[in-house]
């Protein structure tokens, strides 16, 4: 699978988590799960999920210098969250009800094919079933004519519970919207661009895709896992939750991965202290995408480090990362061994920069941490830029990562 066709096709969370473990499957990784005992052996392949929307990967690699490479990411994405199963009556015919997740840019949704997808959980005797679903139609949010807005093009503002209301047509309930068989019970759906990633700029310099934030790091860290050679124990974890603050079952903020770390270290025969150190010998990698400097607005991005497509890999800092001068200066002597274009990224002082995983899982695991990236423009918007040759460099990068012993003595 290519990354246009995991970008296109991965249309929730629960989505994304299908396409990654298609992607390990066809690289012969073997899935485990809590209810069952593990059995790891020296140069095995495992993942396992957790409520769909979460997937934690790993290899066994050369155990002869014992430590933890964890590159992370997250499946989730700004988009809108359908409400219950009833639908909202309107003069046109039915409209969904929704509402925000994440923090998306609203403007962007208007007039665009809407997907609808995710989890329904529906009655199956006296089971409940989980199924994974996708509209075979688009829907979409109609703006209001310039005519009837004329102050649009100077100030838009839009109230979510009455703007951003996706019209349907004629529908019952979202049960006879989607024509499924059994009522719901319940579900987590989303709405989401229906767009196919396009190439754009006289030599396609910049990729342009919804879903770019962090998908485009999902992609780098699983791939990678799968072609890459292993020191250690080589992770690929990818939450779920990060846009809303990582607290959840599935997020960064649990012990999701303090668990899964604890039970390799048991299956492959290690005790707490040997665990505690291959913490603090390996490194994180929190991968999310980064603020390239926009051509219209400089004065957002610091006075001295501009951020450009295609500049390299991004090294991330500002007290809201996890990133320090030692985890930085490790990262791009990495870098730098295996020739990778790299760049910094810092935040303007005059304003706030956004969460990551980092600080949530170094702070569990008593690791250190790096942040890094893609460098992007259109962040949060239904559709999102980024430079076409930095995708194959953060797959380098991972690769390299993986391969590396850093033996951290910080």
């Amino acid at each position: 699978m290519d990354i246009k066709q995991f970008l296109q096709t991965s249309y929730s969370p629960f989505h994304v988590v299908e396409n990654c473990e298609r992607i390990l499957t066809e690289n012969d990784f073997k899935k485990l799960d809590f209810n069952s005992a593990w059995k790891i052996e020296k140069g095995g392949k495992y993942y396992l999920t957790k409520n769909q929307t979460a997937i934690i990967a790993f290899v066994v690699g050369d155990l002869s210098n014992y430590e933890f490479n964890i590159a992370e990411a997250h499946t989730d994405f700004p988009c809108l969250k359908i409400k219950g199963n009833k639908l909202v009556d309107s003069v046109q015919g039915k409209r969904l009800n929704i509402e925000g997740y994440g923090s998306i840019i609203n403007y962007s949704l208007f007039d665009l094919p809407l997907k609808i997808a995710g989890r329904i959980l529906c009655k199956n005797g006296e089971k409940v079933e989980k199924k994974l679903v996708e509209s075979s139609f688009n829907v979409t949010i109609p703006s209001l004519a310039i005519h009837q807005n004329r102050g649009v093009n100077e100030k838009a503002a839009f109230a979510v519970q009455n703007d951003l209301l996706p019209l349907v047509g004629e529908a019952e309930d979202l049960k006879d919207l989607l024509n499924l068989q059994n009522d719901i019970l319940d579900s987590d759906l989303f709405l989401v661009p229906d767009i196919a990633p396009f190439l754009s700029g006289k030599n396609d310099e910049f990729i342009c895709s919804p879903r770019l934030d962090n998908l485009a790091s999902v992609y780098s860290i699983i791939s990678s896992l799968c072609e890459g050679k292993h020191k250690g124990i080589g992770m690929a974890c990818c939450f779920d939750n990060e846009e809303v603050g990582n607290t959840s079952k599935q997020g960064a903020n649990s012990l999701l991965l303090n668990n899964v770390i604890r039970l390799i270290n048991d299956s492959l025969g290690f005790d707490n202290f040997d665990l505690i150190k291959a913490c603090q010998k390996g490194v994180i990698l929190s991968i999310d995408n980064a603020h390239a400097s926009h051509p219209a607005h400089m004065e957002k991005s610091d006075i001295s480090n501009p951020i450009k497509l295609n500049g390299g890999v991004v090294v991330k800092h500002n007290i809201t990362y996890s990133t320090d001068g030692y985890t930085a200066a490790q990262l791009k002597n990495l870098l730098d061994k295996n020739s990778i274009k790299y760049q910094d990224f810092y935040c303007n002082s005059n304003l706030r920069s956004g969460s990551t995983l980092g600080l949530d899982s170094s702070a569990l695991l008593v690791m250190n941490s790096c942040d890094i990236g893609i460098a992007q423009l259109a962040m949060h918007s239904s559709i999102e830029m980024m430079g076409n040759e930095d995708l194959q460099r953060l797959i380098e990068c991972c690769k390299a990562f993986y391969n590396c012993s850093f033996n951290c003595d910080n």
